[in-house]
Parts: structure tokens; C-alpha cells; sequence
């Protein structure tokens, strides 16, 4: 069972999802999108429309988060996070010309396969012709793809794309999602049949209110 474990943990395809931001962030916020109101629904202890009402709001606020994250990275951060090293790496021999994190992306797919899986690969079609690794490479990375057991690999662009994919999850999921939810969920809610709080989470929100009222008369008092 150990060894089945180990393998599956080792295994390159594994790495790299692990690896990505991108992919751990999406698989963890649809698993707390699906994990969490499940979760909320079998507890017992709470009366159902309380229940229901909690499970559906926490499943749309992860759904927003999910949708906020896949729009966001790749148009927002990924994008231009990419552009800007790119700028600020001009010439650099470990970060060569590519067209946009799209092209680097799809190069660095390609060169992980074995070399008769690369052979007229879709993803060929969208690797530059005349792209060189630097100057001084007398074949193009394409032809290197083509040609290469082992092509070039590139960890700088890689780290900036995941670099750009971190910020962007602090950022929109830390901040965005959270400002957006309170102009959007209420009205989802609402037009999902859920007219207000159920009567339970109403009382204890008052009984809350009466407890604060009732300690700022004794701060008064003292």
C-alpha cells in the first residue's frame, strides 16, 4: 500500500500538478465548493432551513471564488506579470523571447513528452519558427522540440508565470472575492427563494446585539 502511495506522489504528471498553482488553487476552492456545504448540510445538531441556507451560501461564495480565480489569473496576472519580466529581463540568455505565457507554456509542455509524442503535435503549431532560445543557438526551439531527447528548459519563466499565479490568489481571492460577495451573494440569495436569514441564525444575531448593548451600559456604568 506504502509503495502504491510513493508511486503516485513521484509520479512526474503528479510533481507537476502539484507544482502549479493554478491547478492546486482551482482543485481546492471546487473542493471546498462541493466539501463545505456538504459538510454544513449533515450537521444535525442545526435545524434545516439554517442549514440550507448556510450550505447554499458558502457553496456560492467558493463557486465565485473558482470563477474569479480562472478569469483573473490568466487575463489579469498571468498576463501581464509575464510582460513585465519579460521587460524588466530583456536579453536575458534563461528567459528567451516568447510571445506571451501562453507560447511559454506551450513550449514547456511539449519538451516534458518523450520525443515521438512531440511529433506533429497540435501544440507545435503554436511555438514561433524563428524563436531561439539566444543568439547564439543555431536552432530554433522548435527544432530543438523536434529534434532533442532532452530540449531547453527555461525555470525562470516558470517561476514568474507562478510568481504572477500567487499574487493573484492573494489578491483575488484574499480581497476581491470577499468585496464582491457582499454586492453579489445577498441578491443570489434572494432570487433562490431565501427572502432573509432563517428565524434561528435571526435570534442569535439578536441575542448578540442585546449581549453588546448590554456591555456598553456597564462600560457606561463604570
Amino acid at each position: 500500500m506504502l509503495d502504491k502511495v510513493a508511486n503516485l506522489l513521484l509520479n512526474p504528471q503528479f510533481v507537476n500538478f502539484a507544482n502549479n498553482t493554478k491547478y492546486t488553487v482551482t482543485t481546492e476552492s471546487f473542493f471546498k465548493a462541493t466539501g463545505r456545504p456538504a459538510a454544513i448540510m449533515m450537521d444535525k445538531k442545526v435545524d434545516l432551513d439554517t442549514r440550507k441556507y448556510a450550505a447554499t451560501k458558502e457553496g456560492l461564495y467558493q463557486t465565485l471564488c473558482v470563477l474569479i480565480y480562472l478569469t483573473m489569473i490568466p487575463l489579469v496576472f498571468q498576463k501581464y506579470g509575464f510582460k513585465f519580466a519579460q521587460k524588466i529581463l530583456k536579453g536575458d540568455k534563461d528567459f528567451p523571447a516568447f510571445k506571451d505565457a501562453n507560447e511559454f507554456l506551450n513550449y514547456a509542455r511539449l519538451s516534458k513528452m518523450d520525443k515521438e509524442h512531440r511529433q506533429n503535435h497540435k501544440l507545435l503549431s503554436k511555438i514561433s519558427d524563428s524563436l531561439k532560445a539566444n543568439d547564439d543557438d543555431k536552432l530554433t526551439l522548435k527544432e530543438h522540440l523536434l529534434n532533442d531527447d532532452k530540449p531547453p528548459v527555461f525555470p525562470l519563466p516558470k517561476g514568474v508565470i507562478e510568481l504572477s499565479n500567487l499574487v493573484g490568489t492573494v489578491i483575488g481571492l484574499a480581497w476581491i472575492a470577499s468585496e464582491l460577495s457582499n454586492h453579489i451573494l445577498h441578491p443570489l440569495m434572494y432570487a433562490l427563494g431565501f427572502k432573509s436569514k432563517p428565524a434561528v441564525q435571526q435570534k442569535d444575531n439578536a441575542k448578540t446585539v442585546e449581549k453588546m448593548g448590554n456591555s456598553e451600559k456597564l462600560d457606561m456604568k463604570v
